[in-house]
């Protein structure tokens, strides 16, 4: 069975198209139970009663699939896909503010914004109430972890994977098997990756901007 990892780009270090300025705009700023990432209350598919996430981002360049917090979130189109994902909750992103800032791959005029942290935009420039009727609907995919999971499974084996970002990439090692990615296709792994079994991964493919993520593959 194949198995991918999604990592979210976190290291700018000799990156010529997207800097810190350009992660924060296409992944917004999250905040949960009145915390701001990555101080936000995390949650799970198996926590009881989560609140929703609330986001704040630009509309400029909306992503398909983004991540501003632990877990993917992801467009109308491709929440309704995935919908009966065993072990996973879709819960409905709260827009907390949406705004209009400019941001492209290898623009990197951000100053015309000011000194300014772009978090700090997102989450102090005004909110622009028509945006709020015409973004449409996203999603967030929660997960379960795989800590919590893998031992109630004998046949999970040792895997050595790669994870984080180029060039502070390291070597990890996980215990998987394939009935734990049939029972939990979108699993997170300790650390920034979550890995996605074959059938769910086809869904979200052509919608991850590998610019802003990496994706691994391994067999298991």
């Amino acid at each position: 069975m194949r198995v991918f990892s999604i990592t979210d780009v976190s290291n700018f270090i000799g990156n010529e198209l997207i800097k810190d300025f350009h992660a924060c705009m296409f992944h917004g700023w999250a905040e949960r139970d009145g915390k701001g990432f990555p101080h936000d209350t995390k949650v799970w598919a198996n926590s009881e009663a989560p609140s929703n996430l609330m986001v704040s981002r630009t509309v400029r360049n909306i992503p398909n699939v983004c991540r501003p917090s632990t877990h993917l979130v992801v467009c109308n189109r491709l929440a309704e896909q995935l919908q009966n994902v065993p072990g996973t909750r879709i819960l409905p992103v709260i827009f907390k503010r949406l705004v209009e800032i400019e941001y492209a791959k290898g623009d990197m005029t951000w100053d015309r914004y000011g000194d300014c942290d772009p978090r700090e935009l997102l989450r102090t420039m005004p909110d622009v109430a028509e945006f709020h009727g015409k973004i449409g609907t996203y999603s967030e995919i929660q997960t379960w972890r795989l800590k919590d999971v893998v031992d109630r499974y004998e046949s999970c084996r040792e895997i050595e994977i790669e994870s984080g970002t180029p060039p502070m990439e390291e070597t990890v090692t996980i215990c998987v098997s394939e009935q734990i990615m049939h029972d939990y296709p979108i699993l997170y792994e300790t650390g920034r990756s979550v890995l996605v079994e074959e059938s769910v991964f086809e869904v979200l493919d052509d919608c991850i901007d590998r610019d802003f993520f990496i994706v691994r593959t391994f067999e298991v």
